[in-house]
C-alpha cells in the first residue's frame, strides 16, 4: 500500500513538474516593437494586449523605439545582431527593403486567415514588393495628409470648402488672409499658409501631393517595366513649380523654410496659421484634453479644425499616403507570434488603436463607421485618389536623395542671389542621374538645359498670378471726358454757328 502510494505521489509530482515547465515555457512574453505615433500609443496598445493575455495566458511586452533610432535598431535585430521582437511595426516604405533581404517572414500560407479583402487597396498594396505576390506584412494604420484649416479664421474671411478646392482658389484664400494681417492677443500675426523647409525629413512628402495632382511622379516605369527618374518631365516640373510658387508669389514667408514639421504644427495649434498640410492625427488630438496628449484646450481646439482635400491640380486631388504595417522577423520560430499579429489587426483592435493615435484604420469595415464623421469622411474619400510611394527595395535610398535635392532647391529659394534657372537645372540634372544610378538605369538621354528653360518659363508664365488693379478714379473721369469731347465740341460748334446766324439776321 505504501509502495503504491509512493508511486502515485511520484507520478503526480512528475505531472506537476511537467505542467509547471510547460506553463513556464508558455509564459515567455511575446514582445512587440512600435514607434511613438500619436497620443499615448503604448498605453492603448498595452490595454488591448491585456485582452490577448487573458485569452491566451501569454504575457506581452511593448517596447517603444524613437523614430530617430528605429531604423538602426530594427536593422540590427533583423540581421541577427541583437535580440529581435516577435512582432514589429515597420513603416510602409521599409517593407520592400527588409523583404528583399529575406529578413521578415512571408505570410502567404496564412492569407485565408488574414483576409486581404478586409483592407483598402492603397494600404494592402504596401504589404509586398512591387509586382511580387509574396506578402510580408499586414496593414496597421494609414497616414494620409490632407489640408487642415482653422475654422474660425476661414469663417471670418468668408472662405468656404468650395472656394479652396482648386489650386488658384487656395492661393486666393491665402492672399486674402495675409492681407488682413490679424494679430492675436499674444502678439502673433496670423498667416495664411506655411510649411517646413530644408531642415525637415518630410520634404518629399510635402512636394508629393502637388506633383501627383499635376500628373507628375518622382520615378516612372519605361516601356520595359524598368524604373527610372522622372524629375525632368513637364508634369513633375509643373508640380514642383506649383509648390515653389507659394514662396515665389510671397504667399508663404521664406522664414518658414528654416522650420521643421513639429514647429509648423505648433504654429497651427496656436491659431497662427489658417492652413497646413499635415497628418490626420491632429484632427483626433483636438478631441482630447492636453492631459491626455490632446489639443482640445489649445487655441486650435477652441477655433475648431476643418479637413479639406488637397487643392485640385491638372489631374485632380491626390493626397500623400504613408503609414505602418506589422511584420514578423524571419528568424522567429514562435507560432504565437502570428496569432498576436492577427489579434492586433482584428477590426476591433484596429479601431481602438487608431482612434487613440489619430491615424486611419486600414479596414474597410471600420472606415465605413469612421466616414460617418464629417471630417473623417473627407479623409476616407481621399483614400480613393491618394497615392503611396512605390513599393521597391531602393525607395529608402531614393527618399534620401529627394530630401537632398529639395533641400538644395529651398536653399536657392531662401537666398534670391543663389536662384537661377541654370542652377535649378543643374540640381535636377544631378539628382536625376543619381536616382537612375540607384535604380541601375542608364541615363542616356535627358532634357537639355535649353529645353528645361523653355519648359520652366512656360510653366511659370501659367503660374503667374493675375492681379486686377483698380483704375484711378481721376483717370477714369479723364478717360470718359476724352471719349465725349468730340461730341461736345461738335454741339458747341453748331450752337455757335446758329447764334452767329441769328445775330446777323437781326442786323
Amino acid at each position: 500500500m505504501g509502495l503504491m502510494t509512493n508511486r502515485i505521489m511520484h507520478s503526480i509530482l512528475a505531472v506537476a513538474i511537467a505542467s509547471t515547465a510547460a506553463i513556464a515555457a508558455k509564459a515567455k512574453p511575446l514582445t512587440v516593437w512600435i514607434m511613438p505615433n500619436g497620443a499615448s500609443p503604448q498605453e492603448i496598445l498595452e490595454k488591448r494586449l491585456e485582452i490577448y493575455s487573458k485569452k491566451t495566458g501569454i504575457p506581452t511586452k511593448v517596447e517603444v523605439l524613437d523614430w530617430g533610432e528605429a531604423w538602426t535598431r530594427i536593422s540590427q535585430a533583423l540581421a541577427g545582431q541583437q535580440p529581435a521582437p516577435d512582432v514589429l511595426q515597420l513603416g510602409t516604405t521599409w517593407i520592400p527593403y527588409f523583404a528583399s533581404r529575406k529578413e521578415i517572414k512571408p505570410l502567404n500560407e496564412n492569407l485565408s486567415t488574414i483576409q486581404p479583402e478586409r483592407f483598402v487597396p492603397v494600404s494592402w498594396n504596401t504589404t509586398h514588393i512591387d509586382e511580387d505576390t509574396t506578402i510580408y506584412s499586414v496593414p496597421w494604420f494609414i497616414d494620409i495628409r490632407p489640408v487642415l484649416a482653422n475654422k474660425r479664421i476661414l469663417a471670418e474671411h468668408g472662405i468656404t470648402r468650395d472656394s479652396v478646392r482648386t489650386y488658384e482658389g487656395f492661393k486666393n484664400a491665402i492672399r486674402k488672409i495675409n492681407s488682413k494681417d490679424e494679430v492675436l492677443d499674444d502678439g502673433a500675426h496670423v498667416k495664411g499658409f506655411a510649411f517646413p523647409g530644408k531642415s525637415d525629413w518630410n520634404i518629399p512628402h510635402n512636394f508629393a501631393p502637388w506633383i501627383w495632382s499635376n500628373g507628375g511622379s518622382f520615378i516612372k516605369k519605361d516601356e520595359n517595366g524598368k524604373w527610372h527618374a522622372n524629375i525632368l518631365s513637364r508634369e513633375t516640373l509643373l508640380g514642383i513649380s506649383s509648390y515653389l510658387h507659394f514662396i515665389m508669389d510671397t504667399l508663404v514667408n521664406p522664414e518658414a523654410l528654416q522650420t521643421n514639421t513639429a514647429q509648423i504644427a505648433q504654429q497651427f495649434n496656436n491659431g497662427e496659421l489658417a492652413f497646413i498640410v499635415s497628418t490626420s492625427e491632429i484632427v483626433m488630438q483636438t478631441r482630447f484634453h492636453g492631459s491626455m496628449g490632446g489639443l482640445s484646450n489649445a487655441r486650435i481646439g477652441s477655433d475648431s479644425i476643418m479637413v479639406l482635400p488637397i487643392p485640385k491640380g491638372k489631374v485632380g486631388s491626390v493626397s500623400f499616403i504613408g503609414g505602418s504595417n506589422l511584420a514578423i522577423p524571419a528568424s522567429n520560430k514562435r507560432k504565437e507570434a502570428f496569432d498576436l499579429l492577427l489579434f492586433l489587426t482584428e477590426d476591433e483592435n484596429l479601431d481602438a488603436y487608431t482612434k487613440q493615435i489619430g491615424f486611419l484604420p486600414p479596414s474597410r469595415k471600420v472606415l465605413q463607421e469612421w466616414a460617418k464623421d464629417e471630417d473623417y469622411n473627407i479623409l476616407v474619400r481621399a483614400l480613393e485618389t491618394g497615392r503611396a510611394y512605390m513599393a521597391i527595395p531602393e525607395w529608402g535610398e531614393l527618399e534620401q536623395l529627394l530630401v537632398a535635392m529639395f533641400s538644395a532647391i529651398w536653399e536657392q529659394m531662401e537666398i534670391p542671389s543663389l536662384y537661377s534657372e541654370d542652377k535649378l537645372y543643374e540640381t535636377f540634372q544631378q539628382y536625376t542621374a543619381e536616382i537612375n544610378k540607384k535604380l541601375n538605369y542608364p541615363t542616356n538621354s535627358m532634357m537639355t538645359a535649353a529645353e528645361f528653360k523653355a519648359a520652366w518659363n512656360k510653366i511659370n508664365e501659367e503660374q503667374t498670378p493675375v492681379v486686377e488693379v483698380a483704375k484711378d478714379s481721376t483717370n477714369g473721369v479723364v478717360d470718359d471726358n476724352m471719349k465725349t469731347a468730340p461730341f461736345v465740341f461738335a454741339v458747341m460748334l453748331i450752337l455757335g454757328f446758329l447764334f452767329a446766324f441769328l445775330r446777323k439776321r437781326k442786323k
